[in-house]
């Protein structure tokens, strides 16, 4: 199915020039319901003043004022986020999805708009485990409703051996309490989070992941019915990465580039 889909990306990409200018008209004055993940810098967070930040809200912002649109950016949990999408709560999400089938069965998907890996993190000189070892031997947090946890509870054991948190702040509160040895998640939020002073004592586990799922394309997801929007979205997409829009984004989260 990933491959299928990308194909279509693929052909999407080159029929671009021939589409109508719908993505910048159609939605001109209309209130767009977005939400993003609750704490899950540096993609989205609140700064001390209460203003909402990060490359996902920026990147949002940056949609709709080509869309002619107005964002109405709201927070949630992961999980809560996703279902919120589904019922048509929220009129688009961007809660870094790695594409899987379960999710482009419940959502449509855009087109891609960065990549990940997922990464363990734990203490300062632990040995480097698999993730058959670090769940047989080890309790992991992670966060409910990812993709490391669809992945991880189809492991022998991992009922036992998951610590189930709904944001990256609980994740890593957990981990500098000890109620769990390790944390699994994106390693762009594990980077984030070992430059902080409280990840100071902790490291990556190994090389970062990618197979079974871990690793791929990140997508903004939309309910089923809204493949209006999801068409002039994805040349959004196309169009800010062209004029250099994305890039400067980029540039203030990252110092390379995450598509």
């Amino acid at each position: 199915m990933y491959r299928l889909f990308m194909i279509s990306f693929r052909v999407f990409f080159l029929l671009i020039p021939a589409l109508p200018a719908l993505a910048e008209h159609g939605f001109e004055g209309q209130i767009l319901r977005v939400v993003v993940n609750d704490n899950s810098p540096p993609f989205s967070q609140r700064q001390a003043d209460g203003t909402l930040t990060g490359f996902n809200v920026d990147f949002a912002l940056e949609i709709c004022k080509f869309l002619h649109a107005i964002c109405k950016i709201e927070t949630r949990p992961l999980k809560s986020a996703i279902d919120s999408i589904v019922t048509g709560q929220f009129d688009m999400g961007f809660s870094n999805l790695l594409w899987s089938s379960e999710r482009e069965r419940r959502l449509l998907l855009s087109v891609p708009y960065w990549r990940s890996s997922t990464s363990l993190i734990g203490r300062r000189g632990m040995p480097d485990l698999d993730l058959a070892e670090a769940i047989h031997n080890h309790h992991i947090a992670v966060l409910r409703g990812s993709r490391q946890f669809e992945v991880l509870s189809t492991f022998e054991g991992s009922l036992t051996s998951l610590v189930l948190v709904d944001t990256y702040a609980e994740l890593w509160q957990c981990l500098r309490d000890n109620c769990a040895d390790l944390g699994i998640m994106a390693t762009l939020n594990a980077l984030h989070f070992l430059l902080t002073e409280d990840g100071e004592a902790f490291e990556t586990i190994g090389n970062p992941l990618t197979e079974n799922g871990l690793g791929g394309s990140i997508h903004i997801g939309f309910p089923r019915n809204r493949s209006d929007l999801k068409n002039a979205v994805d040349i959004a997409i196309i169009h800010l990465r062209d004029d250099g829009t994305y890039q400067s984004i980029n540039r203030r989260y990252f110092s390379f580039d995450i598509y």
